[in-house]
């Protein structure tokens, strides 16, 4: 039998997720698959995924994310750290000698948790082109790209979660800039039905963005323009479940997949699968449909923890096709101490 507080968190969960469903982007003009709108949307930096663990697991990552990545993917899932601070790293080797490092630090009550992150992508030195010099001009320029953010999660009821983040960015070109804030929405929600739990969120949702300065002149131009043409954040939606199996002693299979909606591509789904053997290791695969490159990716986690430290290591991979490999690296730290102190 439900009881009047596990009602109050279901019509909760529902009510949550139904804002949230008509904040997200679900229609895209045209067509409802998102394909005419593929690179209308800039900031795209915003959405290189961090945390290994998620990355090896297909990005299916609503549901699970209880972790120190929790403020990047779902902020409900701050109040389900396995400790009640969590530090967390995480560094990305991308294409194109291009890197991303994220860093973020959480810390929860009873009813309240809270988290400082930021990210940063590093272009490196990017040759000078011209129409004169397409073989470079000597010179080079870059288009480092950063973020910095504030997340806040509430504990409706001891199943029943929701999350906010604000974050403000700011994307460098050569001289030019743009910077402008966003925020994301997410919920959690835990079944009673073993460890099975649902997760919602919408990220990068905000208002649209323009650079800054004036444009540069280009000769024979009939439309030149005192500024900058605006464009659409990267907002995306998603939905998610997870759910574990107990396959023998000490041996489990954790199962999960969301549904992903992008405003400037086509829905996709997302499988992820992590087997646990033993408390110290961890096997991963995942796989995204609709993706024009790659779409498996896959990895593994070994845990280092102490009788007072929890510390946990992974490393994801995904094939990227023509764009080569991507490697993934994170490190998370959880102080374990008598949870009766913190309260």
């Amino acid at each position: 039998m439900v009881g009047r507080r596990d009602s109050r968190g279901i019509f909760a969960a529902i009510a949550a997720s139904l804002i949230l469903l008509a904040a997200a982007p679900w229609a895209s003009a045209g067509d409802p698959l998102g394909s005419e709108n593929v690179g209308t949307s800039g900031a795209q930096f915003l959405t290189v995924p961090v945390g290994a663990r998620a990355v090896g697991m297909g990005q299916a990552y609503m549901s699970c994310a209880v972790d120190g990545a929790a403020a990047f993917w779902n902020p409900a899932g701050i109040m389900r750290t396995p400790g009640r601070r969590n530090l967390f790293f995480s560094h990305t080797d991308y294409t194109a000698d291009i890197d991303m490092d994220f860093a973020s630090y959480s810390w929860r009550r009873q009813n309240f948790g809270f988290a400082l992150s930021a990210g940063m992508l590093r272009s490196g030195d990017i040759e000078r082109t011209t129409e004169m010099h397409q073989e470079g001009t000597g010179q080079t320029f870059n288009a480092n790209q950063y973020y910095v953010s504030v997340s806040m999660a509430r504990a409706m009821t001891d199943r029943f979660s929701v999350g906010g983040t604000a974050k403000f960015f700011q994307e460098n070109l050569d001289e030019f800039e743009s910077r402008g804030l966003l925020m994301d929405l997410g919920v959690l929600y835990y079944a009673g039905v073993g460890d099975l739990r649902i997760g919602f969120a919408v990220r990068n949702f905000g208002a649209d963005l323009r650079p800054g300065g004036t444009p540069p002149v280009i000769e024979g131009s009939e439309n030149a323009s005192g500024q900058f043409q605006s464009y659409s954040p990267p907002t995306s939606g998603s939905f998610g479940a997870a759910y574990t199996w107990g396959l023998a002693e000490r041996v489990g299979l954790l199962t999960t997949v969301d549904f992903h909606h992008p405003s400037d591509f086509s829905e996709s789904f997302r499988f992820g699968g992590e087997l646990a053997i033993g408390d110290r290791l961890k096997l991963r695969g995942g796989y995204e449909t609709d993706q024009d490159e790659g779409g498996m990716s896959a990895g593994f986690g070994v845990d280092l923890s102490r009788q007072r430290l929890g510390v946990r290591l992974d490393y994801g991979y995904t094939d990227m096709g023509v764009f080569g490999d991507i490697h993934h690296l994170s490190v998370d730290l959880t102080p374990l101490r008598d949870e009766r102190r913190e309260r």
